[in-house]
């Protein structure tokens, strides 16, 4: 009887032992799947636990002129074909919305040249710039506040701040993209790109 026991229980040892080694082989094989995975799909930016997005040129994007380069945050453009937000295509002052860079006047700021630059290289005066507006379309100082792409469909405020030329400020109500500008000038001080491995 002691015997039969002992028989009938060596098919439960036996499962044991073959899921006990099938789980020591898949687990190498499933650590390498997920490890070789991609952290995150292409177009976005990872920080920390978040992966924001950079946001491509809107299909309701509309066209405009590049007609001069202030400074690396404000442009003048003239629309090319007007709509509900520029009714006119007369020249009009736009402010990039989401960024801040330093002042070119009346003394040039730390890096205000190189931004001015940068922006300029984006935005060729003559060029065709894309733009969209956020929650508000005027500033205080009457100009256009609008997010702008450039014809090969880059993000223009983000590649400045990436680029340490621009800092990323937060103005309510156009936050559409404050966490994506947050995160690429917290990567570009830690790199000491542009204004953050100069100015003090």
């Amino acid at each position: 009887m002691t015997r039969r026991r002992a028989i009938a229980r060596t098919p439960g040892v036996s499962a044991i032992a073959v899921a006990v080694l099938a789980a020591a082989v898949l687990a190498p094989v499933l650590w390498v799947a997920r490890s070789e995975s991609p952290l995150h799909p292409p177009g976005v930016m990872a920080t920390g636990a978040a992966v924001r997005a950079i946001p491509p040129r809107p299909d309701a994007a509309f066209a405009l002129t590049v007609r001069h380069i202030y400074d690396g945050d404000t442009i003048q453009a003239e629309i090319q074909h007007p709509n509900d937000i520029v009714t006119s295509s007369a020249p009009i002052r736009i402010r990039l919305i989401g960024i801040d860079t330093p002042e070119g006047t009346p003394a040039p700021e730390c890096w205000a040249d190189e931004a001015r630059r940068h922006l300029a290289e984006l935005l060729p005066e003559g060029s065709t710039v894309w733009a969209a507006p956020d929650r508000d379309t005027w500033d205080h100082y009457g100009r256009r506040l609008l997010d702008l792409w450039t014809d090969d469909g880059r993000f223009v405020p983000y590649e400045l701040v990436a680029a340490g030329d621009a800092q990323a400020i937060r103005i309510r109500p156009n936050v559409a993209h404050d966490d994506l500008f947050t995160a690429a000038q917290a990567k570009a001080q830690a790199e000491a790109r542009g204004r953050w491995g100069v100015c003090p």
